[in-house]
């Protein structure tokens, strides 16, 4: 396995480890947002792995779309649920008042965990 797809892994995995620590002490915007960042590692390990650089977060997002859920390399779900991760991850951000509840939390870092598996496996 090439070294930046490791490291991408490796940092998908820590994002995911913090996730679910935040979870279990009820902080339901951090938890929202590392498991964003989980699901963004493991997306760009796994387009590196497949030959694809991209940087920014919409470009990920996008050619997670184009060249691996399209086609069907990966269940099409998971470019929904890095979708909205991101959207998700962006209100607890940046709009001041909003507090995710419980179950979105839960229910985002669920996606996470399956989606960096999911990755990892396409990786190997």
């Amino acid at each position: 396995m090439k070294k930046d797809v490791q490291k991408h892994l490796e940092s998908a995995e820590d994002f995911l480890r913090e996730s679910e620590y935040l979870y279990s002490g009820g902080f339901f915007r951090g938890t929202i947002g590392r498991a964003y960042y989980a699901m963004f590692h493991a997306a760009t390990a796994l387009l590196l792995h497949k030959g694809i650089e991209r940087s920014s977060h919409h470009a990920i997002i996008s050619a997670f779309g184009e060249y691996l859920a399209q086609p069907r390399v990966v269940d099409p779900k998971f470019h929904k649920y890095f979708i909205e991760a991101f959207t998700l991850r962006n209100d607890c951000d940046y709009l001041a008042p909003f507090a995710p509840e419980e179950a979105q939390a839960r229910t985002t870092l669920q996606r996470a965990r399956e989606f960096v598996a999911t990755c990892r496996e396409l990786c190997l």
